[in-house]
């Protein structure tokens, strides 16, 4: 009997010992499994959230080219429209709320750029912008710059301090506007100038909005229909080119009549702005007369305009219409050569 327990001992120790050699498998010590590394948690930022987090997200922002301006740790509307620019163009629900999913996005080595920047004074013909030639959402213009830099507070005021343009088109409205001092005329302010599509969109809905407040009777479509005589949709914009501008009297609700209208339609020309929205024009541009919104294309641009009495979409069709054919050009110098 003692025996028999002690072959059944020996047994258990003889399997105690062989049971770590076993875990070890033919090529030594398995390796212990891995857990992925838990995905880092951001603060979530959106409308209205300030701090460095914020600063540090414009920053990425505008090396992607999705943000333009100065960062400022605050999360605005500019900041808002460029998260959900980004969004969009690297597949994410696109509604400018920079949570865990776009932040990751946003600071992996794999963030799809936004595209590269429009010079839009490069052709020999002004840039046509309107509801027949629109500008797809990823449109920015080269070379923009704040107006608050460029523009002397004394000699006008800017609205928003976040109001851009052009470089060559703000540097002709400050020549325009010293001229303007110079004749006795002042007080002047802008109170627009560039609009990225996702801000042109939030113009257009805000303008829907007043409409159906104001008009309790009123439909979402007969509001927007109201709201597109004065408000362009996003991509049919003039200010997309960054080339437009609002101007106006400070403190005042109307701009038509001033001493400063008469002065800006008279002189705007000479340059190189043209008034884009005239009376009796309407059926032509798709808007009603706006006597405050200058738009500019170049001083000989702009005089031949003047001179004709044209709007932009006539003077670009003239010029079309009077530009001689390519191919009878070259058959023509063939002919002489020949000759």
């Amino acid at each position: 009997m003692v025996r028999k327990y002690r072959r059944i001992l020996a047994a258990f120790l003889l399997i105690a010992m062989l049971m770590p050699l076993a875990a070890l498998g033919e090529n030594g010590p398995e390796e212990p499994e891995t857990t992925a590394a838990p995905a880092v948690q951001y603060r979530q930022l959106k409308s209205g959230s300030k701090g460095e987090d914020v600063t540090r997200l414009q920053e990425r922002l505008k090396e992607l080219g999705y943000f333009t301006l100065d960062p400022d740790g605050t999360f605005g509307t500019d900041t808002k429209a460029a998260v959900k620019a980004f969004q969009k163009a690297n597949g994410l629900k696109s509604d400018g709320i920079a949570g865990t999913k776009t932040l990751t996005a946003l600071y992996s080595g794999e963030a799809v750029a936004a595209p590269k920047p429009v010079d839009v004074l490069a052709g020999e013909l002004p840039l046509l912008i309107n509801k027949e030639h629109p500008v797809p959402e990823s449109f920015v213009p080269e070379d923009l710059v704040l107006l608050t830099d460029l523009c002397d507070p004394k000699l006008v005021k800017i609205k928003y301090k976040t109001i851009q343009g052009v470089r060559p088109a703000v540097e002709a409205l400050v020549t325009m506007l010293e001229a303007a001092k110079a004749e006795g005329v002042t007080k002047w302010q802008i109170s627009a100038g560039y609009r990225s599509y996702q801000k042109q969109t939030s113009t257009l809905n805000a303008k829907i909005n007043t409409y159906l407040e104001r008009n309790s009777g009123w439909s979402k479509s007969r509001a927007r229909s109201a709201a597109l005589k004065t408000v362009a949709e996003p991509g049919c914009s003039e200010h997309h080119s960054g080339l437009a501008f609002d101007i106006n009297v400070p403190k005042s609700s109307s701009f038509l009549g001033t001493p400063q209208c008469t002065w800006l339609h008279k002189n705007c020309w000479d340059y190189g702005f043209i008034i884009r929205y005239q009376e009796g024009k309407e059926n032509l541009t798709g808007f009603i007369a706006e006597a405050w919104h200058i738009r500019y294309v170049g001083v000989e641009h702009a005089r031949i305009i003047r001179d004709h009495n044209w709007c932009l979409e006539e003077y670009l069709e003239a010029m079309e219409r009077d530009r001689p054919d390519e191919e009878e050009t070259l058959t023509i110098e063939e002919d002489e050569s020949v000759g």
